[in-house]
């Protein structure tokens, strides 16, 4: 009953887009980067409230809104969430196209919706989805990432997303900017997708040592990452 309630109210409330001429049957849906969809969550009605969490996106203009039901628990030892499963319904219909499971995520409660995330990932104005896998340390989040492939009508695990650390999206360039630091050296990365993977096109490491910073550069030269530079830091 929870579930049909927030449909619901969703419909009503928030999805008006969903229903405009046109957009929820189009047959054939097609990549538009300047698509920017959203998601929006109905919480937990209070600690005691362990039901799924319920929330909802169209992730293209040409695709009807999808649910996404989170179903998880508690870790009594830890206090922590876990993410159990990811259950994905076209919106009106009682039963998943697809479910996803082998899910890392494990947070604390003040993390909004188990850190699930829609958005897209690879630019190609389809969104996908993505779960925090721990709380941040410090400026370091990692994720657990699934791609929208339009041809198989389904998320793919996006092994290769989940190993970057705290990816930022630039669609403006296509690319995906990772920065950690660690003591006195800093490192950013820089990601292009070949196909559906990214690959490691440049990189900077800064070293810091008696007051002075070095700045290292280092480029994809035939199919290897090579010392292309050194340099002054700079500010970013």
């Amino acid at each position: 009953m929870r579930e049909w309630l927030f449909r619901s109210f969703v419909f009503a409330a928030v999805w008006t887009l969903a229903s405009g001429p046109g957009l929820a049957h189009a047959s054939e849906p097609v990549g538009d980067e300047t698509f920017e969809g959203t998601f929006n969550c109905l919480k937990p009605a209070g600690a005691a409230d362990t039901a799924p969490i319920i929330c909802q996106s169209q992730i293209n203009p040409a695709l009807p809104t999808f649910d996404f039901s989170l179903a998880w628990h508690d870790d009594k030892a830890t206090g922590l969430r876990i993410l159990d499963r990811i259950d994905i319904r076209r919106s009106g219909d009682a039963a998943p196209f697809e479910t996803l499971t082998g899910i890392v995520a494990k947070l604390p409660p003040s993390i909004a919706n188990i850190g699930f995330e829609v958005l897209d990932l690879n630019f190609d104005g389809f969104l996908d989805i993505r779960v925090m896998r721990a709380a941040p340390a410090g400026e370091d989040k990692s994720y657990q990432n699934w791609l929208w492939s339009n041809e198989e009508g389904k998320f793919v695990a996006a092994p290769g997303l989940d190993d970057i650390v705290s990816p930022k999206f630039d669609a403006d360039d296509q690319e995906i900017v990772s920065r950690i630091a660690k003591g006195d050296t800093k490192t950013t990365d820089v990601y292009a997708y070949d196909g559906i993977t990214p690959v490691l096109i440049h990189r900077e490491i800064d070293r810091t040592s008696g007051g002075a910073c070095l700045r290292t550069f280092y480029d994809r030269v035939e199919d290897e990452l090579r010392k292309t530079g050194t340099g002054a830091c700079k500010d970013e």
